[in-house]
């Protein structure tokens, strides 16, 4: 009997991981859009390279 409920246990274990991932698993491949976030003008960039030492560009 112990052994049967220990096959009953390890069943349902793996029959739950596997549902687990199939749920988790995305239905369509998603790639993130890459984009330049430092493309525009210096006052709308994100990063601000100063705070880092790097020396601002003349432009």
């Amino acid at each position: 009997m112990n052994f049967r409920n220990a096959l009953i246990a390890l069943g349902s274990a793996i029959a739950g991981g596997l549902v687990v991932a199939l749920l988790m698993h995305p239905a369509n491949p998603t790639t993130a859009a890459k984009t330049d976030r430092l493309s525009g003008p210096p006052s709308e960039t994100a990063f601000l390279p100063e705070r880092f030492g790097v020396p601002s560009s003349t432009q």
